[in-house]
């Protein structure tokens, strides 16, 4: 029976112990689960935090940068738009420039036939060699319509960055030329008297370009009868001076005259407006260039310059002289002038070295035969009635009503 007891006691044992471990295991279980349901919840938790900001910052983008971005788009585009209408009007304006090119150098038209046009105005010849497509019948009479080729021969700069208009050219243009019989340089008779000018400032002939201005001129002459003032007024407008240079385009705004005393001298007064273009796209050359005197000679070197003519060249020397222009330091064709800029000179009676003259180099118009020739251009029959010139005869000449 003791026996017995002993097995029953340990038997009893055994099972608490066991009861006892599993108790503790279940219990460590329980720990465990609890705890990874915990990790689950916080990292879910985070994620939610991370989603909510990013919905935040796609907010943000959508209300802030996004907009931006359609105005800039915007903004771009309205740019791109200006600038290839932009382009097209440079290409129509290209396309102008090359047809008022095409009137201008034509073999039958205004450039090459300016040697022509001025024998005929001038001294009344070789009218007949004048192009046929100038001619204007009036039933059986014929006569030339040349008032464009003569204002377009005429039209010089007035421009004068010292003041409003440059006077000085004015006033020769006057006195040198128009107050004579026969406007030629050489001759020096003046055959009537200037007795006052008055020259306003400049303004613009039209909105839609500045670069084309009109200067208010006027004049008191004495002149003897009426045929002298008649006489003074085909000089301003129906003639043509040799320099190109020193002409101006006038156009007569009023006279006044006592017509019942013509045989009688009068002071007239006689209001102009002379008409200008500039453009400083198309200024002249202005060139700097290094003269030594030595001996009895001038040694030339240039300065460093850009955009000359390839037609001018420097010469490397020049012999001394009384009188040194600005033609004798250059090798150059007939069409291209040069003068000494600001009443610069070669003083060769004063020992001097390396003393630095400035030249301005003028280019009148000239045209390429290479292209400009009647073979290769369409014909245009009457510019009255043409639409291919719209820059520059339409436009302009139309403005002060040719």
């Amino acid at each position: 029976m003791e026996n017995n007891e002993i097995l029953q006691r340990l038997l009893q044992d055994d099972k608490e112990t066991k009861s006892t471990v599993k108790d503790e295991s279940k219990s460590k279980a329980t720990k465990n689960g609890d705890s990874q349901i915990s990790t689950v919840r916080v990292v879910t938790a985070k994620y939610k935090v991370y989603i909510v900001l990013l919905l935040i910052f796609i907010c943000l983008l959508w209300l802030i940068y996004i907009p931006k971005i359609d105005k800039t788009l915007d903004t771009n585009t309205k740019a791109y738009n200006k600038v290839e209408a932009e382009l097209t009007n440079i290409e129509k304006e290209i396309n102008y420039a090359n047809e008022d090119m095409n009137l201008l150098c034509r073999d039958d038209w205004i450039v090459k036939n300016e040697e022509i046009l001025k024998s005929c105005l001038n001294e009344r010849t070789n009218c007949s060699r004048l192009p046929a497509n100038w001619k204007v019948w009036t039933g059986e009479e014929m006569s030339y319509d040349l008032d464009i080729p003569l204002s377009y021969l005429q039209l010089h700069s007035l421009y004068n960055k010292k003041m409003p208009v440059d006077e000085k050219l004015v006033l020769k243009n006057l006195n040198e030329y128009l107050i004579k019989m026969d406007i030629s340089w050489g001759d020096r008779n003046r055959v009537w008297d200037i007795l006052k000018i008055e020259i306003w400032d400049p303004e613009q002939v039209n909105d839609w370009d500045e670069h084309f201005v009109q200067v208010p001129v006027d004049v008191e002459i004495e002149f003897p009868t009426v045929n002298d003032l008649v006489e003074f007024l085909y000089n301003v407008e129906k003639k043509m001076i040799e320099k190109w240079e020193d002409r101006i385009l006038y156009k007569i705004q009023a006279v006044s005259y006592d017509i019942v005393t013509n045989d009688e001298p009068q002071i007239t007064e006689i209001s102009m407006i002379a008409y200008y273009y500039y453009d400083e796209k198309f200024n002249d050359n202005t060139a700097d260039i290094i003269a030594n005197v030595n001996g009895e000679k001038i040694k030339l070197s240039k300065k460093e310059w850009t955009d000359l003519p390839n037609n001018v060249t420097l010469k490397e020397q020049i012999k001394k002289s009384e009188v040194i222009e600005a033609k004798d330091l250059f090798e150059m064709p007939e069409r291209i002038e040069v003068e000494f800029k600001d009443w610069k000179w070669i003083d060769v009676n004063k020992k001097w070295e390396n003393q630095e003259l400035s030249i301005n180099i003028k280019r009148k118009p000239e045209c390429d035969s290479a292209y400009y020739n009647t073979g290769s251009n369409k014909k245009i029959d009457n510019w009255a009635d043409s639409d291919d010139s719209v820059s520059m005869f339409d436009k302009i000449f139309s403005s002060i009503n040719l």
